[in-house]
């Protein structure tokens, strides 16, 4: 808010120094009282009439002195009432209402409004005159304000701050140093984007432009006056800024132009300002300098450019260099590999295989190498999700003890080929169930203890889990330590950045992306914990990670010895088979082969399966029928699963609906959950899988049976008929090895021709949306019957046909043709 004017701060103190001689004048007695003045004559009065009073008492003539009193009363309106008073008796003369007016409890005491003069004969007293009189003023603060004294004050400082004023602003108009610069001269200044002052030899602001006083937030009649040293300048850390490093100082010092100074100035909001400064000294009589003009260019967001300019450059530089050797280690990654699959791959496709077990070899390493190329692409992808704020994590309850034991016994073989010992402790009471995402928690354990076998060279690793409870909250600590290498202490902390090691020669000797452990990090930190790591060089490292575990009220505890008695109880019992109750389930799929496969597995276990070949058909059935369970395919023809549970929850149907498809995709799985869903599976369904979901649903049980070898009956069907997709020769379906599963491969193989054939026409017709779904239906059916060839191409058509590109559609479909030509009848195999 704006204050006084200058002016007006200046007629208001000589008002008040014209208010405190007049007040020092009425101290003084040098201004006449007018309440003195009417005093004097009052008692000069009073004198008057007892003079005469006397002379007429003494001659006994009463009526003479009633005469005269009245007269006195009559020519006085001051006067109220007057008496002559014998004694302390009755008044012998009272004109007016005397006795009214006067107060008896003076007791002869004078005041401003009682007046009592006494009367004297032969030398004695004889009585008294009084005379009442108005008062001088009126009673309280209207006496005070009704006071000549007051009201001559009043008028003397209301007049004159007027006349001051206007006296006042008359002169320095006269006087304003910024009227020396012609109006049309200020105008065209304060059109200027950059600032503009002109300074006289004190340093004091004569003109300042509009530019330059709307940066301090001011009006440029606000800075006249002012030194411009004063204002808010700072140097580049902020600091005030020394006297006499200003450019105008030496301006006007030397007597030459200063040229390109940086200065810095708070603005109006704090905010730190960089200037250009420019100062030209103002020649004056003899050529010397009588002022500066000095013009202020705000260079702020130039600085600031430069600033981010620089650090981008320094932080482009070090991603590039993080870049290359990112690629460097991918390149090395990916080639060991690659060089596996495509090396073993000629091999097969040569025949250089002599006997059967060196072909199942060269197969489980074709096999292993991919899933080694698999698991550095879903690292990276999970990197990507972390750092866009996509991946998404659950909760759901398990038991810790038995998830760690699983990656222990998963990477065994690896600690067994090192000759390293690979242990689990429990280090006191764990909780028997957390709840978190056993999935996240699993990936981050076995890249820790991965890592710590990989360098680790001799010694062990062992995986101590522990409750933390401190600081008032619970953390499911697991530690994996080891006997390796070490690590640096200046390197613990970047060893969690993307794409780093400790050092090069750790890539060069171990390999590795420098990815497992930022992902992991990143995992630990959004299930409410994180991981830490100390380490000795030479020594070992110690890499903690805590988790949330969820609330563990009523959760029970497990001493040590029973966390790891019930491990070992999971490790060494075999798959055994399901048992299920009564039950019915409806498989709604388009894939007439998908629900043929699906009701031959529910049949070994006893459940009794009707299918449904659309939505719509799917939601009549479940109306009419008793299901217990209803398998939903997402993607069909007619009415597609969203619909077809949409509308069965609808209708108040309250089934469990499991979603089966194609898409894999963890945002998919969610609009699954969102139209009513009670769970979800993928295709090709994981028979495992499938009647856990089940078993979860229906309280079905898992009934253990004996340990079974390597070579028991899952081993073998898994080896029958597994092919690489580069191989040229028959195409065999993975479950072809089981005379159960041949009907559903007789049947599907029509189909596929059939697909295949739309597929073709579809494509001539650029019909690309009816192309993307016949791909997105061969994808999960060829991969339910066993043929998994198909998936990989299948998927990629799918993409294809929803971009329209149409150079690798007829590239995936005669891909695909080649891959149907190359198919083996189940009955034409040898076996």
């Amino acid at each position: 808010m704006r204050g006084p004017s200058a002016t007006t701060h200046i007629a208001l103190g000589q008002a008040a120094l014209l208010l405190t001689l007049l007040l020092v004048a009425i101290v003084l007695r040098l201004v006449p009282d007018r309440a003195s003045a009417v005093r004097e004559g009052r008692l000069a009065l009073a004198e008057a009439v007892a003079i005469k009073s006397s002379a007429v008492v003494t001659q006994d003539q009463v009526e003479k002195l009633e005469a005269t009193l009245k007269l006195v009363v009559e020519r006085n309106p001051d006067l109220l009432s007057a008496a002559v008073r014998r004694g302390g008796g009755r008044a012998l003369v009272a004109i007016g209402d005397h006795e009214r007016h006067w107060d008896g409890a003076l007791a002869g005491q004078s005041t401003d409004t009682h007046l009592v003069v006494p009367l004297w004969s032969v030398g004695q007293k004889w009585g008294q005159v009084e005379l009442r009189f108005a008062p001088l003023s009126a009673p309280g603060w209207l006496g005070i304000l009704l006071d000549p004294r007051v009201i001559l004050t009043a008028f003397l400082v209301v007049a004159a701050f007027p006349l001051f004023y206007l006296y006042l602003r008359k002169m320095l108009s006269h006087l304003d140093p910024s009227r020396a610069v012609p109006t049309h001269v200020r105008s065209a200044l304060d059109t200027l984007a950059e600032g503009l002052l002109v300074i006289d030899l004190k340093e004091r602001v004569v003109l300042a432009n509009q530019a330059f006083a709307a940066m301090l937030g001011r009006k440029p009649d606000e800075l006249l006056g002012r030194s411009a040293s004063e204002l808010a300048w700072v140097d580049a850390d902020g600091a005030p800024f020394s006297t006499g490093a200003f450019p105008w100082e030496r301006a006007l010092a030397e007597g030459t132009p200063q040229r390109n100074d940086m200065v810095h100035l708070r603005d109006s909001e704090s905010e730190l300002r960089t200037f250009l400064v420019n100062c030209s000294p103002v020649l004056g009589s003899g050529g010397r300098a009588g002022g500066v003009l000095i013009s202020l260019d705000d260079v702020t967001q130039l600085e600031a450019h430069k600033v981010e300019l620089s650090t981008a450059k320094e932080e482009a530089e070090a991603a590039n260099q993080a870049k290359s050797e990112f690629l460097a280690n991918m390149s090395h990654e990916i080639r060991t590999p690659m060089n596996a699959i495509l090396g073993f791959t000629e091999v097969l496709r040569r025949g250089y295989e002599k006997r059967d077990a060196d072909r199942q070899k060269y197969l489980d390493t074709i096999r292993s190498s991919g899933e080694h190329l698999l698991q550095l692409i879903n690292d990276i992808l999970d990197l990507s999700k972390i750092e866009s704020g996509r991946l998404e994590v659950e909760r759901v309850p398990f038991a810790p003890n038995l998830m760690i034991q699983e990656v222990i016994r998963v990477l065994s073989v690896k600690a067994r080929e090192k000759a390293l010992t690979l242990e689990f402790e429990v280090d006191g009471p764990i909780p028997e169930m957390v709840v978190s995402d056993p999935t996240r928690v699993r990936q981050v354990l076995t890249n820790l203890v991965s890592n710590a076998i990989k360098f680790t060279e001799r010694g062990a690793v062992r995986v101590v889990a522990r409750l933390d409870s401190t600081e008032g909250r619970h953390r499911l600590c697991i530690d994996v330590i080891d006997s390796g290498i070490g690590v640096p202490g200046e390197m613990l902390d970047a060893i969690f950045d993307p794409f780093v090691q400790a050092d090069s020669s750790v890539t060069r000797r171990f390999g590795g992306t420098g990815l497992g452990l930022p992902i992991s990090r990143r995992f630990a930190r959004l299930l409410g914990g994180d991981i830490s790591a100390r380490s000795v060089v030479g020594s070992g490292s110690t890499f903690s990670v805590a988790i949330d575990p969820g609330p563990l009220e009523g959760v029970r505890l497990l001493q040590p010895e029973a966390a790891l008695a019930v491990a070992r109880e999971m490790v060494g019992a075999a798959p055994g088979h399901w048992h299920f109750p009564p039950s019915k389930v409806l498989v709604v799929d388009d894939g007439e082969e998908n629900r043929e496969l699906i009701q031959l597995v529910l049949d070994e276990v006893g459940i009794e399966v009707e299918g449904a070949e659309n939505g719509r058909v799917g939601v009549e059935m479940a109306q009419s029928g008793n299901f217990d369970v209803i398998l939903m395919d997402m993607q069909m023809p007619v009415m597609d699963g969203y619909a077809a549970t949409a509308r069965l929850r609808e209708l108040g149907c309250e089934t469990p609906i499991v979603a089966l498809t194609a898409n894999a995709m963890k945002g998919f799985e969610r609009e699954c959950l969102q139209v009513g869903c009670t769970g979800y599976l993928t295709k090709p369904v994981n028979i495992d899988d499938l009647l856990a979901k089940l078993a979860e649903l229906i309280d079905g049980a898992r009934q253990e049976a004996a340990a079974q070898g390597p070579a028991g009956p899952r081993a073998a069907r898994e080896r029958v008929g597994h092919e690489p997709v580069g191989s040229e020769g028959p195409l065999k379906s993975r479950l072809a090895g089981n005379a159960r599963y041949r009907t559903i491969i007789e049947k599907f193989l029509p189909r596929l021709e059939e697909k295949l054939q739309a597929m073709e026409v579809s494509s001539q017709a650029r019909n690309f949306d009816e192309l993307a779904k016949l791909a997105h239906w061969l994808k999960g059916s060829a991969g339910m019957v066993g043929f998994d060839a198909f998936c990989g191409p299948a998927q990629m058509l799918e993409l294809a046909a929803k971009q329209g590109k149409e150079g690798e559609i007829e590239t995936l479909l005669r891909e695909l043709r080649d891959l149907a030509d190359r198919i083996a009848v189940p009955d034409d195999e040898v076996r």
